[in-house]
């Protein structure tokens, strides 16, 4: 029973339907269509894609279709008798392009949709803006001193849409229009955090923050702008400039220390050295006269000697003569002119027998 009921009420509703679609195409001409797109949630600045198509809604005859939103004729097309399906680009899309988008079509080209206009279904378009203002405030005094660490929070009040889901979106923070830092922006609690630790004077200036919703990465810099403005002043310490200038000057001096002691190293090592190369040349030079002194005694030595030597030859040859007789000599004279002239005489003549 109840099966039966479901399909009495769809007939009835598809009849209703039908006979909408009749009146309407009756009184104005414009018979409703269905859209279709591929992206209900966009970044701002990219291109938004729709379609209409009049599949099984009419012959095969040509059309002019027609893109409303929020029930408004913003762009037509004509269609070809062979074909059912337009598609509707809108370029660079902005967020006043969010809304509700719906078609239309008609066999007449004059009949412009001048009332709110519906077509077989709605679709709801979301643009996401690129980077939203947000709210930033300072976690306890506005003035600190040198050294401190100053946090920020940055917070949005607004429903945060994102593309994705994410769950962690960049934020920025600035300080005078300058990108300072980027830290994730919980989408759960609506809020960032960004601490500068050890504050010097530089950091003075005015903060702000922004959200980037559309995307879960930073995109390239530009020049954005957050709700408010804060002011942070960073005083100079006077205790840490001193700690600072005592700091220095102690690295100085231990520089100074330094080169000092290795310059000092450096002449007592080159001053021994040198002591060592005068004590070597010395004692090689003692040496070497040493070698000349004994070398020189051998020859007078050697000379001595051969002198004494000569001497003492020349003396027994001088004893020899002296010990001469001069009686024997002339003995052997007398017996050898005997001798040789009684051989001669007594050698025969040639005339003798």
């Amino acid at each position: 029973m109840a099966v039966t009921l479901l399909i009495i009420m769809i007939i009835i509703t598809i009849l209703m339907c039908a006979f909408a679609i009749q009146v309407t195409s009756t009184t104005t001409g414009f018979v409703p269509a269905k859209i279709l797109t591929p992206q209900k949630i966009i970044s701002e600045n990219s291109d938004l894609h729709l379609t209409c198509s009049t599949f099984r809604l009419k012959d095969n005859i040509m059309v002019h279709v027609y893109l409303c939103h929020n029930d408004i004729w913003i762009d037509q097309k004509k269609q070809k008798n062979d074909h059912y399906d337009s598609l509707f680009i809108i370029p660079i899309a902005s967020l006043n392009d969010s809304g509700n988008y719906s078609c239309v079509f008609s066999r007449e080209n004059d009949l412009l949709p001048k009332e709110p206009m519906k077509g077989l279904n709605v679709i709801q378009i979301v643009v996401i803006a690129i980077y939203l203002p947000a709210d930033i405030s300072i976690a306890g005094r506005s003035a600190v001193k040198e050294g401190g660490d100053v946090t920020f929070r940055c917070s949005v009040s607004d429903t945060l849409q994102t593309l994705g889901d994410c769950q962690f979106i960049h934020s920025h923070l600035r300080r005078n229009e300058t990108l300072v830092q980027v830290q994730p922006f919980s989408v759960k609690r609506m809020e960032a955090t960004f601490t500068i630790r050890g504050a010097v004077s530089k950091d003075t200036g005015n903060y702000s923050c922004v959200v980037l919703p559309s995307k879960c990465v930073p995109e390239q810099e530009e020049t954005r702008h957050g709700n408010n403005a804060v002011m942070l002043v960073v005083k100079e310490s006077l205790v840490l400039r001193v700690m600072v200038s005592c700091g220095v000057v102690a690295l100085m001096s231990l520089v100074g220390l330094c080169l000092w002691l290795i310059n000092k190293q450096s002449q007592i090592i080159a001053e021994k050295s040198k002591v060592a190369f005068s004590a070597s040349f010395n004692a090689a030079s003692r040496h070497s006269h040493a070698d000349m002194s004994e070398e020189q005694n051998d020859m007078e030595s050697q000379d001595g000697d051969s002198f004494t030597t000569e001497g003492e030859d020349y003396q027994n040859v001088v004893n020899a003569a002296v010990s001469i007789n001069f009686d024997d000599c002339e003995g052997l004279y007398s017996a050898a002119e005997e001798s040789t002239g009684a051989a001669v005489y007594s050698m025969p003549t040639r005339g003798d027998p």
